[in-house]
């Protein structure tokens, strides 16, 4: 498809103006006893091989009340950081020096498998947090259900500034069952390292007066606009400060906002804005994270969340080795390996007759199956070949949620002033597109320590950052492993990281948002899984940041390396495309909202 090139509207001043107005107050920051910039490039780097939390030593006991137990476990990986640092006026726009903190966490979470069931429930746990405990050097917070009755997980993180690996032994949950459960049921413990994003304001839109593709924007300025609270907000019109769209100038044709400068709409308060802090995950989920959530669902749910393989139209009781994602014609490519392991059997209903003598009797029973159970063979290896509703079903099973597009934003660029079309490290140069003639080369492929190495030249520097597009990735045939440029001596552009250490927002998999131009994104209420299936309803999603196959033929339009770029809105508007049909390039990242601090 053709995208037109950017043409104002008439009568409309699109001059990016010379200074920016400020908008908003300081960021609201959090207490803590940190030291300035005391290790704060560490969110930036990695342990240069997979890193996932490890979750061992898991033990239940019963107590200390009725329809209570214990869950107690050691918790460790090894590039964890906490810091804090001040950014000047001239970084962020506004007066003064706004000080913030930033640390990566654990979302520990649990589910258990009750006699009879064939589906792992949710560990709901004490709403308390003075319920938990965690060894010294940790601090945990509870993360509530929305109506803040029960737990639905923990973020277990460092107590103090400090980088390298943690260690907690000793992390013990309360969980309140309810009734009696055998002490033989399955428990599983499972971890998610998140990346705290704190409240503050941010710039939605960069200011860019090319690759223009719907970007946020002041009215009907091309300047972005600052993001100054949760409350609610219009959507269009002309005044300075709205948060306008450009007109949908750029944006995929057949799927634009529903707002203008012509046509005004509300954004409710309850809407996430991005202003208010949250949790991020720091990597995109993984093909062993999707074996997870598939592990412990009933045959039935697999089904939905799964592909057949081939015209059988086969399911979860499929011979072993059935690739199940990506999409039918491309089953078990582009580096998408989970697979079956152990095949299931659905539930099968039969008649039964029974001989009464003076009458005959018939009914039927339902024979329960068994769910199948899943593996893959690149655990550490970004899960695309996936649908939307996969995605946000996985973060409603993680107590999580979707992120929308303006927490995208400010994902991606903190609190600075944007640079006109950049990517999620912050500068607008990215390696291989200019200058070009290198390639990325996979090397342990599959492997814990797998790492991507550069060939030729145009590669990355000091300017050009670190994303896989189809122009340079010839030689690695799908995603790569999640964080795979964040090593123990990078930087912000090397490791492709985002202004607050979060990974891959441009680039390997698309991210899934909500978007805010459509009323079936603009209903959600930053709403939370609580380990069930999905609580959002008819929700539709749209894409950021681009994927590891955009580039190369269309290079600088539709699946351009523009698609890359942070303020990038040619798909966030096109959500039904991707809501069912699986991908390639589709991945998924889910978000939970910051717990008041200090928590209780």
């Amino acid at each position: 498809m053709q995208v037109p090139a950017f043409s104002p509207r008439a009568g409309h001043d699109w001059r990016f103006p010379a200074a920016l107005a400020w908008a908003a107050a300081c960021l609201v920051l959090t207490p803590g006893p940190l030291v300035a910039d005391d290790h704060a490039a560490e969110r930036f780097r990695g342990a240069g091989r997979a890193d996932p939390i490890r979750v061992t030593n898991v033990r239940r006991t019963a107590g200390p009340g009725a329809g209570q137990s214990t869950i107690t476990f050691d918790l460790a990986w090894d590039h964890s950081w906490r810091a804090s640092w001040e950014v000047g006026e001239k970084e962020h726009g506004g007066p003064g020096g706004p000080r913030l903190e930033n640390w990566d966490a654990a979302w520990v979470f649990a589910k258990f498998l009750a006699p009879g069931s064939d589906r792992h429930a949710h560990a709901m746990l004490s709403a308390r947090a003075a319920d938990h405990r965690v060894p010294t050097g940790a601090a945990i917070d509870v993360g509530r259900t929305d109506d803040g009755t029960a737990g639905v997980g923990v973020f277990v993180y460092r107590a103090v500034a400090g980088q390298g690996p943690n260690d907690f032994k000793g992390v013990t949950l309360r969980w309140v069952h309810g009734a009696d459960l055998p002490a033989d049921a399955d428990l599983r413990v499972f971890a998610v390292q998140m990346v705290r994003v704190p409240e503050g304001g941010f710039w939605a839109g960069d200011g860019a007066t090319d690759f223009v593709r719907g970007q946020f924007s002041s009215g009907t300025s091309t300047a972005p606009v600052r993001i100054a609270s949760e409350a609610p907000m219009t959507l269009g019109g002309e005044a300075p400060g709205v948060l306008n769209n450009r007109d949908g100038a750029g944006m995929n044709l057949s799927h634009t906002d529903d707002f203008s400068s012509d046509v005004p709409v509300s954004l409710a308060a309850a809407f996430p804005k991005g202003y208010g802090g949250f949790y991020c995950m720091r990597q995109e989920m993984t093909q062993q994270q999707y074996v997870d959530f598939l592990n412990t669902l009933p045959f039935d749910r697999q089904a939905q969340r799964t592909i057949p393989q081939g015209e059988k139209k086969l399911g979860p009781d499929a011979p072993p080795g059935t690739a199940v994602l990506v999409g039918e014609k491309n089953a078990g490519g582009h580096r998408a390996a989970v697979r079956i392991a152990s095949s299931g059997t659905p539930d099968v209903r039969e008649g039964v007759v029974v001989d009464r003598k003076t009458f005959i009797a018939s009914a039927s029973v339902v024979r329960r199956g068994r769910p199948a159970v899943y593996a893959t063979d690149n655990p550490h290896v970004v899960c695309n070949g996936i649908n939307h509703i996969d995605g946000i079903a996985f973060a409603a099973w993680a107590g999580l949620r979707p992120m929308t597009e303006l927490e995208y934003e400010k994902a991606c660029r903190g609190p600075l002033r944007p640079v006109a079309g950049e990517y999620a490290w912050g500068t607008a140069g990215i390696a291989g597109i200019d200058p070009g003639g290198g390639n990325y080369v996979l090397q342990n492929g599959g492997a814990a320590e797998e790492t991507v190495v550069w060939e030729g030249a145009g590669g990355a520097d000091a300017t050009h950052g670190n994303a896989p597009c189809s122009v340079t990735n010839k030689k690695l045939g799908g995603p790569v492993r999640g964080g795979v440029f964040a090593t123990a001596t990078s930087d912000r552009v090397s490791a492709g990281a985002s202004y607050w250490g979060i990974l891959d927002l441009s680039g390997n998999v698309n991210e899934v948002v909500v978007p805010v131009g459509v009323v079936r994104g603009r209903v959600f209420a930053g709403t939370h899984g609580t380990g069930d299936d999905p609580p959002w309803g008819d929700l539709l999603c749209g894409i950021r940041g681009g994927g590891y196959g955009d580039g190369g033929g269309h290079y600088r339009g539709f699946g351009g390396d523009d698609l890359f770029r942070v303020s990038n809105r040619f798909m966030t508007a096109t959500p039904g495309v991707y809501n069912t049909a699986r991908h390639f390039m589709n991945g998924f990242r889910g978000v939970r909202t910051a717990p008041a601090r200090p928590a209780e």
